[in-house]
């Protein structure tokens, strides 16, 4: 026999076995397990997002104002939903169960002999007609949930960026200023000559409500045996800070080989520590940030808090002087709120507020 020739009953074997395992795997899936799985993380993520939000308050966190209120009408929702889906889930897994029998039965049957190939034929084609069947019952299941579903993970998603920024402001080497409320973190490279380098420092690039912070936090290996890493040690430490005022522009941008970095570049007014900023963001969307940056800078995203502004200190700043008592130098650098004094750049006289 030729090295290429199939062995006729070797053939009817092995598409007997393919069909054997095919079925194996139909019966799995008739119990709709993953269905079921969808519908549980989808429960535990409904339960669990009332928590979460009152943690994120808990903790200072001043914006989306909107997430109780979805949290809310989600529980509302899926309260109403839940039942019907699981009562249904039940009803077609046992549908499935029961319709899939009689195929069983007839691929048990099925044996190893010249006569059997139509029948096994036949069998394969009943095996993709029954697949089909299980695809369109977890379609029709999906269609129950799957808005609800689309819209609680986007929620839970802003949670994660949510937590993320509170964990790594509540590790940060420096300090917030009485009242700033931090808007959003995200892991960053400072690329000092605006191409990234290995020896940029990498770290978290923070947004307040009134500065914009790029603190590094990267572990630096400080022994080498043989070119190995034998010792490293974490450095962190603040690289730099500015006025959201004096951001004159930002620009989101896709960098890289296949243009998937994610970047954003700013300039910055006159008499900041640079004019121009790159960073390499690590995570995000530059667009979002290039939209959070903005809406910082105009007080759209005032709109959006669930605590009020201490206007005790809005109107503090407010009514920070413009000249140096000492020297009568201008001060042209911008007060925040929150600010207990200003240095006089000119004479460096200390002014309280």
């Amino acid at each position: 026999m030729a090295a290429d020739q199939v062995n006729p009953i070797e053939k009817i074997r092995s598409e007997i076995n393919s069909a054997r395992s095919d079925l194996s795997r139909l019966i799995s899936e008739c119990n709709l397990s993953t269905i079921k799985e969808e519908i549980s993380s989808l429960d535990t993520s409904v339960a669990n997002m009332g928590l979460r939000i009152t943690k994120i308050r808990d903790r200072k966190y001043a914006y989306n104002k909107i997430s109780e209120q979805q949290g809310a009408e989600f529980q509302k929702q899926w309260a109403s939903k839940k039942l019907t889906i699981q009562n249904q889930l039940a009803s077609e897994a046992l549908n499935l169960r029961n319709g899939i029998r009689p195929l069983e039965s007839r691929v048990s049957a099925l044996q190893v002999n010249m006569g059997s190939a139509s029948l096994v034929k036949m069998a394969q084609n009943e095996l993709d007609n029954y697949e089909s069947r299980i695809n369109a019952s977890e379609s029709m299941l999906r269609n129950l949930y799957d808005d609800l579903k689309t819209e609680v993970e986007k929620l839970a998603k802003q949670l994660d960026l949510v937590e993320y920024t509170l964990d790594n402001s509540d590790a940060a080497s420096f300090g917030f200023l009485p009242g700033e409320s931090v808007v959003m973190a995200v892991k960053a490279v400072w690329a000092r000559d605006g191409k990234e380098k290995k020896e940029d420092p990498e770290g978290v690039l923070f947004l307040t409500d009134q500065r914009l912070i790029f603190e590094q936090k990267e572990e630096i290996a400080t022994k080498k045996v043989l070119f190995v890493t034998t010792e490293r040690e974490l450095v962190q430490k603040l690289q730099f800070e500015t006025p959201v005022v004096s951001i004159e522009s930002v620009k989101a941008t896709k960098q890289g080989l296949f243009k998937n970095e994610d970047w954003i570049e700013l300039v910055l007014a006159t008499g900041s520590f640079s004019r121009e900023v790159s960073l390499h963001l690590d995570g995000q969307e530059s667009t979002e940030w290039q939209k959070l940056i903005n809406r910082v800078k105009t007080k759209e995203i005032d709109a959006d808090r669930a605590f009020a502004l201490d206007q005790a200190a809005v109107e503090k700043a407010k009514s920070a002087p413009t000249q140096c008592p000492n020297c009568g130098g201008a001060i042209t650098k911008p007060v925040l709120r929150g600010m207990d004094t200003i240095t006089c750049e000119f004479c460096g006289n200390v002014i309280r507020l």
